[in-house]
């Protein structure tokens, strides 16, 4: 076996992101506000008096129920029977309060602020493990160009606080499809972003691996196989696996390279 490289990627830290993201919640928060009246208008439409409420929300609700619970279920009628008695009376109670809902300094843009915060813890996770197409490049779009071969655009990309510098030009593309390359990035992009949201949550390195990395690991090395690799090398010696870099200190994601001894 000759190993042509070993490198790692890693996620990027919190404080690493531009502060510029701050923005993009605002703007979240500005579009989505301005489509109160749109929404209202929509909700208006399909659900205008106390008949379309009963039809769209009791009727439909009531079917729902007995298509998961069975016809059968022995307490079927029971539960129906709950719901036809005290949905309908709620019926004018939804009307209002939703109309209210959409005024200013109603519910909506209460709910609209209070989302605007998770949607940019969200959008953190995203930018640390992906990037985004002008200031940051993660993890995953490096594996991407790693396991196509494209040393040299991968070169331009490496940065040497959070990842293993490039010191050769020989990437060979990891598998023989180009097919094959969608699935095990998609597979590296979801365990690091459970990874991410666990290192938020403080698990530690243990727990993060036992509960998380070893399910992704194992399924990445179901695909490091004769089959799916390049013929021009060694499947034994390849690998793809999430791990923490004992030089960086972060989690990412190593891609090894080696041909047949």
């Amino acid at each position: 076996m000759a190993e042509i490289y070993r490198v790692h990627f890693g996620i990027l830290q919190e404080g690493e992101l531009p502060s510029e993201i701050s923005e993009i919640q605002d703007d979240w928060k500005t579009t989505f506000k301005g489509k109160a009246s749109k929404i209202l208008a929509n909700l208006q439409r399909v659900i205008s008096d106390e008949s379309d409420y009963n039809s769209v929300i009791v009727d439909r609700g009531n079917a729902g129920y007995t298509d998961f619970l069975g016809s059968s279920h022995p307490r079927l009628n029971k539960i129906l029977l709950k719901r036809k008695v005290k949905m309908p009376k709620a019926a004018s109670d939804y009307l209002t309060n939703r109309d209210a809902a959409f005024e200013s300094g109603g519910a909506f843009e209460t709910g609209v602020d209070g989302a605007a915060t998770r949607f940019l813890n969200n959008l953190k996770v995203i930018l640390r493990v992906v990037g985004d197409k002008d200031k940051i490049v993660g993890a995953v779009p490096k594996l991407t160009l790693a396991l196509q071969g494209r040393a040299s655009l991968l070169a331009d990309l490496i940065d040497a606080t959070r990842d293993h510098e490039i010191t050769t030009t020989e990437l060979k593309e990891f598998f023989i499809d180009k097919k094959f390359v969608t699935p095990a990035v998609s597979l590296v992009n979801e365990c690091l972003s459970y990874v991410v949201y666990a290192i938020d949550s403080g698990y530690d390195d243990t727990w993060i691996e036992t509960n998380i990395v070893t399910n992704y690991n194992t399924l990445l090395a179901a695909m490091v196989n004769a089959s799916m690799v390049n013929s021009e090398l060694d499947p034994t010696a390849c690998a793809i696996e999430i791990k923490k870099d004992s030089t960086t200190g972060r989690w990412g994601v190593e891609v090894v390279e080696a041909t047949p001894s």
